[in-house]
């Protein structure tokens, strides 16, 4: 049916041969396993990662006719046997609309419209009586665009434009007054705190009752530097900044000033860069070029034949650097070989990267090439400043990180 056809599992289509699908399917269930189960089932061969995608469903009474007894007057009493449940509804007619940012944003902007009037010629009426929003997998959302998260929230419980259909009797008081969004229920999950989910659950949760948020505190035992299998000499770096706005500036000037000249100087080889955020990726992409460095990039909008190339030269020691974004892995996870040094440009959000990246370390390399491989020990480094302390705390547990954040010395080692 079309419910099956638009959000079931991907099929894949059988070839001729079944032996060689039968060995094709053990290829590629080897690497789908290597990719860990959490990516499986958001990218997984039988997965729908279709992230434009919305849906509504209106709920009625599923009425046993046989059962109802008729009475005397406008009154009808009648027996119910559960719910009845209707899909691919019209939004004005919908109790329940599931939808993906994009999906919603799409759906409610005018093809005239453009970014700077988009607020003006958006129907959004349909989203005037939300009484509760469900923010679900934010974690996800964001490594997609969070600036559609906070523009569909933007659009709940405006004052409708068009009232020709409306039932005025039906409505509560305070959406007449336009006070839906102090009555509304909004609830907000992630598999982890970010400033960002953050600033848009303080910015649009207005509810009456007020918030409430919860966390997790990591013990030491359950960080996830506990994970590192690789004996190397971690080094976290606290960069020095005053504001959030001036923390990818910091990192840039202290990596431009510290580290890359000893690069240069060294002439090391085999060394990854992992920066989360892809502004800053294209800002150490122009640093590199402007000092004429030899570089591969690896990101989510390269080309297969690009990556392979990269990662190619990157292994046989041709490019000495590589970048490689946070964005790649978390749609990707590319086991990138040939890495002997480390260097975290900024903290990634998902605790599981840190040791997922550093037990890459010294993967695919062999003593054959003395120069290039043992001439200098393996090492990672880690830059962050205080408004990391959310992906710290993760990486290193709750009371290491406080020390890290709070203390009087700038660096920090930690030895697997």
């Amino acid at each position: 049916d079309r419910f099956e056809a638009e959000y079931g599992p991907i099929k894949r289509e059988k070839g001729s041969d079944e032996e060689e699908e039968e060995e094709e399917k053990a290829r590629v269930d080897a690497i789908m396993k290597q990719k860990g189960r959490e990516w499986n089932e958001l990218f997984g061969e039988e997965a729908n990662d279709d992230d434009d995608f919305k849906i509504g469903i209106s709920l009625t009474p599923n009425v046993d006719k046989k059962k109802v007894k008729a009475k005397k007057g406008p009154s009808v009493t009648s027996s119910g046997s559960g719910v009845k449940l209707r899909l691919f509804a019209d939004y004005f007619h919908s109790d329940i609309i599931l939808a993906s940012p994009i999906g919603l944003k799409m759906s409610t902007t005018n093809e005239e419209s453009d970014d700077e009037g988009e607020g003006d010629t958006a129907d959004v009426d349909f989203l005037s009586s939300i009484e509760m929003c469900v923010v679900a997998r934010s974690d996800v959302l964001m490594m997609q665009n969070w600036d559609h998260v906070n523009s569909v929230l933007d659009s709940l419980n405006r004052q409708p434009k068009n009232v020709s259909d409306i039932d005025f009797s039906r409505v509560r008081k305070y959406f007449l007054e336009g006070q839906g969004k102090y009555w509304r229920q909004m609830i907000v999950v992630s598999a982890f705190t970010d400033p960002y989910v953050l600033s848009t659950f303080r910015r649009h949760a207005r509810n009456i009752e007020g918030q409430l948020r919860i966390r997790k505190k990591v013990s030491t035992d359950n960080a996830s530097i506990c994970d590192v299998m690789v004996r190397v000499k971690q080094v976290f770096q606290r960069v020095t900044c005053s504001t959030v706005s001036e923390a990818g500036s910091a990192r840039l000037r202290f990596f431009s000033e510290h580290v890359l000249p000893k690069l240069q100087r060294l002439q090391q080889k085999h060394t990854l860069i992992y920066i989360p955020s892809y502004f800053d990726f294209v800002a150490v992409r122009n640093l590199l070029l402007k000092r004429e460095a030899k570089f591969v990039s690896v990101t989510e909008y390269a080309r297969v034949s690009e990556v392979s190339r990269g990662r190619a030269r990157f292994l046989q020691g041709l490019k000495p650097i590589m970048l490689y974004t946070g964005r790649a892995h978390f749609f990707l996870r590319h086991k990138i070989k040939g890495a002997r040094h480390l260097i975290f440009f900024g903290l990634p959000e998902y605790d599981e990267f840190y040791p997922s990246v550093v037990n890459m370390l010294n993967e695919g390399l062999t003593s054959e090439n003395e120069d290039d491989v043992s001439r200098l020990p393996m090492s990672s480094l880690s830059l962050f400043t205080k408004f990391d302390a959310h992906q710290l705390e993760r990486i290193v547990g709750t009371s290491h990180a406080e020390r890290m954040i709070k203390g009087d010395k700038s660096s920090y080692v930690f030895a697997s």
